[in-house]
């Protein structure tokens, strides 16, 4: 039975006008201007946004098609830095006009499924693996993560992430720890031990590297670990996301290890 499908597509929506909206205030120059996430401008953030709602529009057809499909068609190597540019001939008004057809289009598509569609499995061409096998309501949450994280590194004013998202999206990153520490961004492979993720109003999981293996899981009554990590689940959710927490961290136990976590998973 499909699980937050409706529910993380409606945020999307929301969060995707807003996006829009306060992009298409500005002018050229700001569209220009560097964002908060380092090495990215504005108009880089609206073309990865704007990518990835044509990329989602084509998953989810395919999918329900029962064809295989990737995010990257021709690899994550070839058309990554291709989707971070305005395409041939696009000015900065144009890129941001053409996000907000592609979010439009995604909406239609995805208010549209049935609960046994949000289901449908998306698989990827056995040659070019990137997400791995995930339901159609996952890639709902992966575009709820897109829209929420990129509207804030726009610096623009936008509300910070919403309960939604982050309720919803600690959990999944914490389980989806087991399969993938990140997918484009090199880490520590030295960094070696356990530490305990404590969300003060979420879960506590305890996260352990030994060697290759990963194993992320919740934690048991009272089970310890090398070095603590506290925090709101914003903030945990942050620190797995490669983003600032608001409230601030607290390292307990390893704090060297603690504040380590980072370089062993650095973030999507």
């Amino acid at each position: 039975m499909s699980v937050g499908g409706p529910e993380w597509a409606e945020a999307v929506a929301t969060r995707s006008d807003e996006v829009v909206s306060v992009l298409a205030g500005l002018t050229v120059a700001e569209l220009s201007a560097p964002s908060a996430l380092p090495g990215w401008s504005r108009l880089t953030i609206a073309c990865h946004l704007s990518y990835g709602a044509d990329a989602l529009c084509r998953m989810t057809r395919d999918a329900l098609s029962g064809r295989a499909v990737a995010y990257y068609p021709g690899g994550r190597a070839v058309e990554r830095t291709a989707s971070l540019l305005p395409r041939p001939g696009e000015s900065p008004t144009d890129v941001v006009a053409s996000l907000g057809v592609r979010c439009g289009e995604l909406t239609a598509l995805w208010s549209a499924l049935t609960p046994a569609e949000w289901d449908t499995v998306v698989t990827e061409p056995a040659d070019n693996p990137d997400l791995g096998p995930l339901p159609l309501h996952r890639l709902a949450l992966l575009r709820l993560g897109e829209v929420e994280v990129h509207g804030e590194d726009l610096a623009l004013g936008l509300r910070d992430w919403s309960d939604v998202f982050v309720d919803s999206a600690l959990t999944f990153r914490l389980e989806w720890l087991n399969d993938r520490r990140a997918n484009h961004v090199a880490f520590d492979g030295d960094v070696q031990g356990s530490w305990l993720l404590v969300a003060r109003d979420g879960p506590r999981y305890v996260v352990t590297v030994r060697g290759p293996e990963v194993v992320s899981r919740p934690a048991a009554g009272g089970e310890e670990a090398a070095a603590v990590i506290a925090g709101s689940s914003r903030d945990l959710l942050a620190l797995l996301l490669g983003r600032p927490a608001l409230g601030g961290l607290t390292y307990d136990g390893d704090v060297a290890l603690g504040r380590a976590f980072s370089e062993a998973f650095p973030g999507p």
